[in-house]
């Protein structure tokens, strides 16, 4: 009930999609956006939501969402392509503040079955220290959903630093212990509205090097013993 007709509060949902590169194994996403620096002048072109898509309704509770985004000619046809979509529903007026939801469909759009997945640190791990994730305002709540924005292509023109869920997560996490923090130097990231994140002061509760604290096999993910190290 996306318009909150039959039931309480209206829904806001972001659509997402993005596929991993024959020979990749992260996400290179479709539905981009350019963001131009005020600080530096320069531009980047991040991986986010579609913008201009649209909704028609089939039935009660029923819509179908049209990308205004269009996939480019020849794109490869063989490979996992992923569609993301996270949600809210705001009951604000009820006193019950803002729900949220999301989910990812994976499928390979000649029909063949998917094989190639992105699958290394489950949202039941993070919540062991983040409790309940939801950055960005509280509305991205799930990795399957961060990996689809948080790609090689995106970085932040104010600081040059990327925000490749790789690199970005291992250098939040070491925070103080960073060599270029210890150097002197912050590690920050410049976000929507110029809000300034600096994780230069963040300490990891565990040892560092212990990499299994996030890429834990128990919690399921199929390539938790992908593991990478921050410079």
């Amino acid at each position: 009930d996306r318009e909150g007709i039959y039931s309480p509060g209206t829904i806001s949902v972001s659509m997402i999609a993005a596929r991993i590169p024959r020979g990749e194994g992260q996400y290179l996403a479709y539905t981009t956006r350019t963001q131009t620096s005020p600080i530096t002048g320069a531009s980047a072109i991040q991986a986010g939501t579609d913008s201009g898509g649209t909704h028609q309704k089939i039935a009660d509770g029923q819509y179908v969402y049209t990308f205004a985004t269009k996939l480019p000619a020849g794109y490869d046809r063989t490979v996992t392509h992923t569609v993301g979509a996270y949600g809210s529903r705001n009951l604000s007026e009820f006193e019950l503040g803002t729900q949220y939801s999301s989910s990812v469909y994976n499928f390979v759009p000649d029909g063949s079955p998917v094989k190639v997945v992105r699958d290394v640190v489950r949202t039941a791990t993070c919540n062991k220290c983040h409790h309940s994730m939801g950055f960005h305002g509280g509305s991205r709540r799930t990795t399957e959903i961060c990996v689809l924005c948080h790609t090689p292509q995106t970085w932040d023109p104010d600081t040059g630093n990327t925000v490749d869920m790789v690199t970005m997560i291992h250098k939040i996490h070491m925070g103080e212990d960073l060599p270029s923090v210890k150097a002197g130097k912050k590690y920050q990231i410049i976000g929507n509205r110029q809000s300034v994140h600096d994780y230069s002061t963040v300490a990891f509760p565990a040892d560092a090097r212990n990499c299994q604290v996030c890429h834990e096999t128990a919690a399921g993910a199929t390539q938790s013993a992908n593991m990478f190290h921050a410079n």
